[in-house]
């Protein structure tokens, strides 16, 4: 079964698009990458701060740093997370 895992990344400068829409780019990223067992659920975003935090599936920590850092989204912790 999946588990939950909220991420932090700070957006690195060079993007110079907005936060959201780069962010809702992501979807696709895992597809083409080929990664399956590494979902996607939502975001918020901090715009002003140019930072995210958002919500991941996966079967375990590691397995979706990897994802993570195969799309080339930067992070700063993946935490596993329970809904309360």
């Amino acid at each position: 079964m999946a588990k939950t895992f909220v991420v932090h990344s700070d957006v690195p400068a060079t993007i110079e698009t907005n936060v959201g829409a780069w962010v809702l780019g992501t979807p696709q990223l895992l597809s083409q990458k080929g990664i399956k067992d590494v979902t996607f659920k939502s975001a918020y975003c901090c715009t002003p701060e140019r930072k995210i935090i958002a919500e991941f599936q996966g079967p375990d920590k590691e397995t979706v740093k990897k994802a993570l850092q195969k799309i080339e989204l930067p992070f700063t912790a993946v935490m596993e997370a329970t809904k309360v």
